[in-house]
Protein backbone atom coordinates (compact mmCIF):
# COMPACT_ATOMS: atom_id res chain seq x y z
CA UNK A 1 0.00 0.00 0.00
CA UNK A 2 2.85 2.42 0.62
CA UNK A 3 4.60 1.67 -2.04
CA UNK A 4 1.16 2.59 -4.20
CA UNK A 5 1.35 5.58 -2.41
CA UNK A 6 5.04 6.23 -3.49
CA UNK A 7 4.37 6.03 -6.94
CA UNK A 8 1.12 7.73 -7.34
CA UNK A 9 2.88 11.14 -5.72
CA UNK A 10 5.86 10.73 -7.90
CA UNK A 11 3.28 10.84 -10.85
CA UNK A 12 2.08 13.46 -9.98
CA UNK A 13 5.38 15.10 -8.97
CA UNK A 14 6.69 14.15 -12.65
CA UNK A 15 3.30 15.37 -14.30
CA UNK A 16 3.65 18.98 -11.92
CA UNK A 17 7.69 19.16 -13.15
CA UNK A 18 6.27 18.57 -16.70
CA UNK A 19 3.36 20.77 -16.79
CA UNK A 20 4.27 23.65 -14.73
CA UNK A 21 8.05 23.69 -13.99
CA UNK A 22 9.58 22.91 -17.73
CA UNK A 23 7.25 25.49 -19.39
CA UNK A 24 8.60 28.87 -20.53
CA UNK A 25 8.24 31.63 -17.88
CA UNK A 26 7.91 34.21 -20.81
CA UNK A 27 4.07 32.54 -21.63
CA UNK A 28 3.39 31.02 -18.06
CA UNK A 29 1.45 33.60 -17.34
CA UNK A 30 -0.88 33.35 -20.39
CA UNK A 31 -4.66 32.05 -20.80
CA UNK A 32 -4.22 28.45 -21.47
CA UNK A 33 -0.69 27.71 -20.75
CA UNK A 34 -1.02 26.04 -18.07
CA UNK A 35 -2.35 22.51 -17.61
CA UNK A 36 -3.52 20.41 -21.13
CA UNK A 37 -6.66 19.44 -19.49
CA UNK A 38 -8.72 22.67 -20.39
CA UNK A 39 -7.23 22.36 -24.55
CA UNK A 40 -7.71 18.51 -24.23
CA UNK A 41 -11.68 19.44 -23.23
CA UNK A 42 -12.05 22.07 -25.95
CA UNK A 43 -10.81 19.58 -28.75
CA UNK A 44 -13.18 17.34 -27.03
CA UNK A 45 -16.17 19.38 -27.19
CA UNK A 46 -15.19 20.58 -30.50
CA UNK A 47 -14.89 17.32 -32.62
CA UNK A 48 -18.02 15.74 -30.78
CA UNK A 49 -19.51 19.44 -32.10
CA UNK A 50 -18.55 18.77 -35.80
CA UNK A 51 -19.12 15.22 -36.18
CA UNK A 52 -21.97 14.23 -34.28
CA UNK A 53 -23.79 17.25 -32.31
CA UNK A 54 -24.07 19.68 -34.64
CA UNK A 55 -25.13 17.99 -37.66
CA UNK A 56 -27.56 16.26 -35.86
CA UNK A 57 -29.22 19.37 -34.84
CA UNK A 58 -29.15 20.80 -38.49
CA UNK A 59 -30.48 17.49 -39.81
CA UNK A 60 -34.07 19.09 -39.91
CA UNK A 61 -32.66 22.87 -40.17
CA UNK A 62 -32.32 24.63 -43.47
CA UNK A 63 -28.97 25.98 -43.99
CA UNK A 64 -27.13 29.57 -41.79
CA UNK A 65 -26.18 31.80 -44.14
CA UNK A 66 -23.66 33.49 -41.66
CA UNK A 67 -22.16 35.68 -44.29
CA UNK A 68 -21.13 38.46 -41.74
CA UNK A 69 -19.98 36.46 -39.32
CA UNK A 70 -18.16 34.88 -41.06
CA UNK A 71 -16.61 37.83 -43.13
CA UNK A 72 -15.95 39.67 -39.92
CA UNK A 73 -13.78 36.26 -38.98
CA UNK A 74 -12.15 36.23 -42.15
CA UNK A 75 -10.95 40.03 -41.98
CA UNK A 76 -9.45 39.42 -38.62
CA UNK A 77 -7.48 36.03 -39.54
CA UNK A 78 -5.98 38.61 -42.36
CA UNK A 79 -5.27 40.79 -40.11
CA UNK A 80 -4.15 39.14 -37.54
CA UNK A 81 -1.95 36.47 -39.63
CA UNK A 82 -0.46 39.73 -40.98
CA UNK A 83 0.98 40.75 -37.82
CA UNK A 84 2.53 37.60 -36.99
CA UNK A 85 4.40 37.21 -40.16
CA UNK A 86 5.67 40.69 -39.26
CA UNK A 87 5.82 39.95 -35.82
CA UNK A 88 7.93 37.22 -36.41
CA UNK A 89 10.09 38.27 -39.17
CA UNK A 90 11.14 41.19 -37.60
CA UNK A 91 12.21 39.48 -34.16
CA UNK A 92 14.59 37.48 -36.26
CA UNK A 93 13.66 35.91 -39.50
CA UNK A 94 14.03 38.64 -41.51
CA UNK A 95 17.34 39.30 -39.58
CA UNK A 96 19.73 37.21 -38.18
CA UNK A 97 18.11 33.52 -37.52
CA UNK A 98 19.59 30.62 -39.20
CA UNK A 99 16.86 28.44 -41.00
CA UNK A 100 18.41 24.74 -40.25
CA UNK A 101 18.65 25.74 -37.01
CA UNK A 102 18.11 28.92 -34.72
CA UNK A 103 18.39 27.89 -30.87
CA UNK A 104 15.51 29.55 -28.50
CA UNK A 105 16.03 32.75 -26.64
CA UNK A 106 16.25 31.90 -22.93
CA UNK A 107 16.48 34.92 -22.02
CA UNK A 108 13.43 37.68 -20.63
CA UNK A 109 15.15 40.32 -23.35
CA UNK A 110 12.41 42.95 -25.01
CA UNK A 111 12.72 40.59 -28.42
CA UNK A 112 12.60 37.50 -26.81
CA UNK A 113 9.25 38.35 -25.37
CA UNK A 114 8.39 39.57 -28.34
CA UNK A 115 8.50 36.27 -29.73
CA UNK A 116 6.94 34.48 -27.16
CA UNK A 117 3.53 36.75 -27.42
CA UNK A 118 3.67 35.95 -30.86
CA UNK A 119 3.87 32.64 -30.59
CA UNK A 120 0.82 32.86 -28.17
CA UNK A 121 -1.28 34.66 -30.72
CA UNK A 122 -0.80 31.94 -33.36
CA UNK A 123 -1.91 29.58 -30.97
CA UNK A 124 -5.14 31.94 -29.94
CA UNK A 125 -5.58 32.13 -34.07
CA UNK A 126 -5.25 28.20 -34.34
CA UNK A 127 -8.45 27.97 -31.39
CA UNK A 128 -10.69 30.65 -33.73
CA UNK A 129 -9.47 28.42 -36.91
CA UNK A 130 -11.95 25.91 -35.15
CA UNK A 131 -14.93 28.55 -36.14
CA UNK A 132 -14.15 27.21 -39.63
CA UNK A 133 -15.48 24.02 -39.27
CA UNK A 134 -18.83 25.38 -37.11
CA UNK A 135 -19.68 27.29 -40.11
CA UNK A 136 -19.80 24.31 -42.18
CA UNK A 137 -21.33 22.18 -40.24
CA UNK A 138 -24.43 25.76 -39.79
CA UNK A 139 -23.98 25.95 -43.50
CA UNK A 140 -24.81 22.06 -43.87
CA UNK A 141 -21.40 22.08 -45.99
CA UNK A 142 -20.59 18.49 -45.03
CA UNK A 143 -18.19 17.69 -47.78
CA UNK A 144 -15.57 20.15 -45.96
CA UNK A 145 -15.68 18.19 -42.57
CA UNK A 146 -12.96 15.76 -43.99
CA UNK A 147 -10.23 14.19 -42.06
CA UNK A 148 -7.38 15.88 -43.91
CA UNK A 149 -9.52 19.14 -42.36
CA UNK A 150 -10.48 17.79 -38.67
CA UNK A 151 -6.69 15.96 -38.89
CA UNK A 152 -5.07 19.72 -39.72
CA UNK A 153 -7.05 21.97 -36.87
CA UNK A 154 -5.95 19.80 -33.81
CA UNK A 155 -2.78 18.61 -34.77
CA UNK A 156 -1.83 22.35 -35.48
CA UNK A 157 -3.70 23.47 -32.36
CA UNK A 158 -1.53 21.22 -29.95
CA UNK A 159 1.32 22.08 -31.48
CA UNK A 160 1.34 25.37 -31.61
CA UNK A 161 0.50 25.08 -27.61
CA UNK A 162 3.56 22.74 -27.30
CA UNK A 163 5.54 25.74 -29.21
CA UNK A 164 4.18 28.43 -27.00
CA UNK A 165 4.27 26.50 -23.61
CA UNK A 166 7.67 25.08 -23.65
CA UNK A 167 9.73 26.83 -26.67
CA UNK A 168 8.34 30.27 -27.67
CA UNK A 169 11.33 31.37 -30.14
CA UNK A 170 14.03 29.87 -32.49
CA UNK A 171 13.24 27.22 -34.53
CA UNK A 172 10.05 26.23 -34.18
CA UNK A 173 8.38 29.63 -35.04
CA UNK A 174 9.56 29.10 -38.86
CA UNK A 175 7.21 26.77 -39.46
CA UNK A 176 4.09 28.98 -38.05
CA UNK A 177 5.68 32.43 -39.71
CA UNK A 178 5.33 30.18 -43.15
CA UNK A 179 1.98 28.68 -41.81
CA UNK A 180 0.46 32.61 -40.88
CA UNK A 181 1.58 33.28 -44.39
CA UNK A 182 -0.18 30.96 -46.45
CA UNK A 183 -3.11 31.74 -43.78
CA UNK A 184 -3.13 35.01 -44.94
CA UNK A 185 -3.49 33.99 -48.65
CA UNK A 186 -6.02 31.92 -47.60
CA UNK A 187 -8.21 33.91 -46.38
CA UNK A 188 -8.02 36.91 -48.91
CA UNK A 189 -8.98 33.93 -51.16
CA UNK A 190 -12.35 33.49 -48.95
CA UNK A 191 -13.23 36.82 -48.74
CA UNK A 192 -12.98 37.30 -52.91
CA UNK A 193 -14.86 34.34 -53.20
CA UNK A 194 -17.69 35.67 -50.89
CA UNK A 195 -18.22 38.55 -53.01
CA UNK A 196 -20.30 36.33 -55.23
CA UNK A 197 -20.10 35.46 -59.29
CA UNK A 198 -18.28 38.29 -60.31
CA UNK A 199 -15.31 37.88 -58.71
CA UNK A 200 -15.06 34.11 -59.53
CA UNK A 201 -13.56 34.52 -62.49
CA UNK A 202 -10.40 35.79 -60.61
CA UNK A 203 -10.38 33.10 -58.46
CA UNK A 204 -8.16 31.10 -61.10
CA UNK A 205 -5.30 30.88 -58.21
CA UNK A 206 -7.15 28.46 -55.77
CA UNK A 207 -5.09 25.36 -57.28
CA UNK A 208 -1.95 27.26 -56.85
CA UNK A 209 -2.83 28.02 -53.12
CA UNK A 210 -3.00 24.23 -52.53
CA UNK A 211 0.16 23.79 -54.24
CA UNK A 212 1.66 26.40 -52.09
CA UNK A 213 0.25 25.03 -49.09
CA UNK A 214 2.20 21.35 -49.75
CA UNK A 215 5.16 23.65 -50.80
CA UNK A 216 5.25 24.98 -47.00
CA UNK A 217 5.06 21.12 -45.41
CA UNK A 218 8.04 20.11 -48.18
CA UNK A 219 10.09 23.07 -46.75
CA UNK A 220 9.51 22.76 -43.03
CA UNK A 221 9.65 19.14 -42.93
CA UNK A 222 13.20 19.10 -44.71
CA UNK A 223 14.00 22.05 -41.85
CA UNK A 224 12.64 19.37 -39.22
CA UNK A 225 14.38 16.67 -40.40
CA UNK A 226 17.77 18.47 -40.64
CA UNK A 227 17.68 19.80 -36.67
CA UNK A 228 16.65 16.32 -36.02
CA UNK A 229 19.63 14.38 -37.61
CA UNK A 230 22.61 17.15 -37.17
CA UNK A 231 21.41 17.45 -33.08
CA UNK A 232 20.01 21.04 -33.39
CA UNK A 233 19.86 22.43 -30.00
CA UNK A 234 15.75 23.73 -30.32
CA UNK A 235 13.50 21.39 -27.97
CA UNK A 236 13.57 18.26 -29.49
CA UNK A 237 10.30 16.46 -28.62
CA UNK A 238 8.76 19.45 -30.62
CA UNK A 239 10.83 18.45 -33.55
CA UNK A 240 10.33 14.75 -33.30
CA UNK A 241 6.58 15.58 -33.30
CA UNK A 242 6.50 17.87 -36.22
CA UNK A 243 8.28 15.87 -38.48
CA UNK A 244 5.43 12.86 -39.16
CA UNK A 245 3.20 14.98 -38.62
CA UNK A 246 4.18 17.77 -41.40
CA UNK A 247 4.51 14.26 -43.46
CA UNK A 248 1.17 13.23 -42.93
CA UNK A 249 -0.84 16.18 -43.80
CA UNK A 250 1.12 16.77 -46.66
CA UNK A 251 0.07 13.14 -47.76
CA UNK A 252 -3.37 14.36 -46.92
CA UNK A 253 -3.35 17.56 -49.22
CA UNK A 254 -1.45 15.92 -52.04
CA UNK A 255 -4.35 13.29 -52.11
CA UNK A 256 -6.78 16.03 -51.94
CA UNK A 257 -4.98 17.70 -54.83
CA UNK A 258 -4.86 14.96 -56.64
CA UNK A 259 -8.65 14.16 -56.52
CA UNK A 260 -9.67 17.76 -57.13
CA UNK A 261 -6.88 18.95 -59.60
CA UNK A 262 -5.75 15.71 -61.43
CA UNK A 263 -8.90 13.84 -62.78
CA UNK A 264 -10.38 14.67 -65.72
CA UNK A 265 -11.77 18.42 -66.69
CA UNK A 266 -15.08 17.50 -67.75
CA UNK A 267 -15.88 15.44 -64.61
CA UNK A 268 -14.31 17.90 -62.34
CA UNK A 269 -16.88 20.74 -64.26
CA UNK A 270 -19.44 18.63 -63.91
CA UNK A 271 -19.23 18.22 -60.21
CA UNK A 272 -18.71 21.85 -59.82
CA UNK A 273 -21.86 22.70 -61.06
CA UNK A 274 -23.79 20.39 -59.48
CA UNK A 275 -22.15 21.89 -56.11
CA UNK A 276 -23.35 25.07 -57.32
CA UNK A 277 -26.96 23.79 -58.34
CA UNK A 278 -27.45 22.43 -54.87
CA UNK A 279 -26.43 25.78 -53.05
Amino acid sequence: MASKSVDILLTRMDYDNVVTKLGDPKTRHLPLMGSPLPLALLTMVYLIFVTAVGPFLMASRKALSLKKPIFVVNVLQVLVNVWIVWEMGDCGWFGNYTFWCQPMDDTMGPTALRMAWATWVFFAVKICDLLDTVFFVLRKKKKQVSFLHLFHHVTTLWLSWLVAKYAPGGHGTFTEMLNAFIHVLMYVYYLLAAMGPRIQPFLWWKKYLTSLQMTQFVVTWVQNLHALVTGCSYNRFIIKLYTPIIMATFGLFYNFYKKSYTRPRRKRTQEVEKEVKVE
